[in-house]
């Protein structure tokens, strides 16, 4: 019988550990299961070609449309491109909390984003002459779910480390370059893009590896590149606590449709 009551309490705490385990694992998987997936071509056609932002809106000031002569319809991909309403930019940010086993990825985006690119192409090569696309980064929201976490925190923490009330936009510039990829298939092709990325106030050297598509009368992007954030004089949470660590390796993602004027 004294064997019996000695055997209980082991048999409850085993049974407690066993739920608690299950427990950990239900919220791993609800974690991966619900993991947004990375930005791409996917879903991106077809659009009709929306009304850009208007001249007096602060986030079109940010990439203010050249004047340029309009594309005739045999220019081929020769041109100005507008940014269209659709377009979604992002980051991916891997973060370990203290009460997880595993490390979980955050990921935030907004379809505040405006801007253009100038395409020159002759005898079946393209090139970019210039070009500029801005994003209100206060506008970026956390579209992944962590069980007991309130990820609006996080996104004001995020404002917060961007300081976003002194340097409210993102700004990617790319440098003229040939772009290697083929459209005329209209086949997605990929391509390499060098520029100055512009975050918090600091400029630097970026490249981006896009999937590029023309369909539609539209140029679908996507891709993304991985950046350290102390480049630019932003400082993640590194075990801040106890509560959390950041990887300070981050990677922005883009979606973007591209119409003529």
């Amino acid at each position: 019988m004294r064997t019996m009551k000695l055997a209980l309490p082991w048999k409850v705490a085993a049974a407690a550990a066993i739920v608690f385990v299950l427990m950990i694992a239900v919220a791993v998987t609800f974690v991966y299961q619900s993991r947004p997936q990375p930005l791409s071509l996917a879903g991106t056609h077809p659009r009709s070609p929306a009304p850009t932002s208007d001249a007096g809106d602060a986030l079109a000031a940010v990439c203010r449309r050249p004047a340029v002569p309009a594309a005739g319809a045999t220019a081929g991909l020769s041109g100005l491109w507008l940014i269209q309403a659709g377009s979604v930019v992002g980051y991916r940010a891997r973060e370990k909390f203290e009460q997880l086993p595993s490390p979980h990825e955050a990921v935030a985006r907004t379809e505040q984003v405006s801007g253009w690119l100038l395409v020159a192409s002759d005898g079946g090569s393209t090139r970019i002459e210039t070009g500029c696309v801005g994003v209100e980064v206060a506008t970026l929201v956390s579209v992944d779910e962590l069980p007991g976490f309130n990820t609006a925190d996080r996104d004001k923490s995020a404002r917060d480390f961007l300081r976003t009330d002194e340097h409210p936009y993102a700004v990617f510039a790319p440098y003229p370059q040939p772009i290697s990829a083929d459209l005329s298939s209209g086949a997605a092709a990929h391509a390499r893009v060098l520029g100055d990325l512009e975050i918090n106030g600091v400029r630097k050297v970026a490249t981006f590896g896009l999937d590029v598509q023309l369909k539609d009368r539209q140029i679908a992007v996507a891709g993304n590149t991985t950046v350290a954030v102390e480049d630019f004089g932003v400082d993640v949470p590194q075990g801040a606590a106890g509560f959390v660590s950041v990887d300070p390796h981050i990677t922005l993602e883009v979606s973007l449709i591209l119409s003529r004027p």
